[in-house]
């Protein structure tokens, strides 16, 4: 590896383990976050003095702004410091690694974000013995989360390269990390953005499966073995299948059923979310303002950005996310159909996970949107 490619590997390794460190240590918050990435960023500049800004990030550069602005009328100014500087992280991300993915030499940035995110996923298992075991105060949506980022980059990484076989193996470790989670919503997010990247790329996956079938076979046996080998790992997945399985058996039902007591309660935050958004539909109420006025988060991000932040929150926020859509359009013919599926998968899933909990924050959707759109960008 030259120096170019190892500084690009080193860069992108450094803003994943940043990210996941951000995600699973609460001694490392969003300050400690910002001055890390500014780091990296500073680095980044002095091996190519170039910093993208695609117009995904002026758009969320508008909604931060948007927040700042909202302070005037937000009631608990020290409280919306839990958006505002994570926002700011945010918007750092989609730059640095859109500049990561366009400006340097793409197989080493996706190589080093993958290493950052295997780095920081075995320290937090052998920090607390996931997913054999569950450690106190298990967040399962922040985890699941972080295991749903390197299932993509290992993706991304199989669409560019001929290491497929291994990739596909570590997405699917990483998939049955998320399973292990619990997480409902990011279990039922992956299969959504399976369903809508499989759908609008029907023959090529089907011809895609066929072809490498055998393979697919092999390394499902082979991990069904390894998995097999342990109680505890056959455990963890019977139990997240079966939260997945309830899942959809709640969203059919429209209630609570035995073993979950929360839609009920996310049936009163989507009431009281709506009441608040209808006091102020295009401004809202303030930054945080739900979480000050309910003590908790909507967990949604729709209904949080309607009551916190209007109908200018949401329009400016999916923006984002849409035109990632168009360049999608743009780039057929110019970027492989198997990046583009992965960047549709993910960024579906994405949508899907943010109907039921707040990621307009999540550092680990900034990156990824921020590769997409470098990756994209280089057609």
């Amino acid at each position: 590896m030259t120096i170019g490619r190892f500084a690009s590997f080193g860069l992108s390794a450094a803003a994943s383990l940043v990210i996941l460190l951000g995600v699973t240590w609460d001694g490392f918050h969003g300050a400690w976050v910002a001055v890390s990435l500014a780091a990296i960023v500073v680095l980044h500049l002095l091996r190519v003095p170039r910093l993208a800004f695609p117009r995904e990030a002026a758009i969320y550069a508008c909604l931060l702004a948007y927040m700042a602005l909202q302070l005037a009328w937000t009631d608990d100014r020290a409280l919306a410091m839990n958006t505002l500087l994570p926002a700011a992280n945010f918007l750092v991300l989609i730059a640095l690694f859109a500049s990561l993915a366009a400006l340097h030499e793409l197989k080493p940035v996706l190589l080093g974000a993958l290493a950052g995110f295997v780095t920081g996923a075995l320290a937090y298992s052998l920090a607390t013995g996931f997913p054999l075991a569950y450690p106190a105060e298990f967040s399962y949506n922040a985890v699941a989360g972080m295991h749903l980022y390197g299932a993509l980059l290992a993706l991304l990484l199989a669409s560019v390269t001929a290491w497929r076989v291994w990739l596909l193996a570590l997405a699917a470790v990483a998939w049955a990390n998320v399973l292990a989670t619990t997480s409902i919503k990011v279990n039922l997010g992956i299969a959504f953005g399976g369903l809508v990247a499989g759908a609008a790329h029907f023959g090529f996956v089907m011809r895609a499966l066929r072809r490498h079938s055998l393979a697919i076979l092999a390394l499902a046996g082979i991990l069904a073995f390894a998995v097999s080998s342990s109680p505890a790992a056959v455990e963890a997945l019977r139990r997240g299948s079966e939260r997945v399985t309830l899942g959809l058996r709640i969203l059919a039902a429209r209630d609570d059923l035995p073993g979950y007591s929360a839609y009920a309660k996310r049936t009163g935050w989507l009431e009281e979310g709506m009441r608040g958004w209808r006091e102020n539909p295009l401004f809202g109420q303030g930054v945080e303002a739900f979480r000050a006025d309910h003590g908790i988060t909507s967990h949604s991000t729709l209904i949080d950005l309607m009551y916190n932040s209007g109908l200018v929150g949401v329009a400016l926020f999916y923006s984002v996310l849409l035109s990632v859509a168009f360049r999608l359009l743009a780039s057929r013919g110019d970027v492989p159909r198997d990046t583009r599926i992965v960047v549709l998968g993910g960024m579906a899933c994405y949508f899907f996970v943010s109907l039921s909990a707040p990621v307009h924050y999540a550092p680990t959707l900034g990156a990824f949107i921020g590769l997409s759109i470098g990756i994209l960008r280089r057609a």
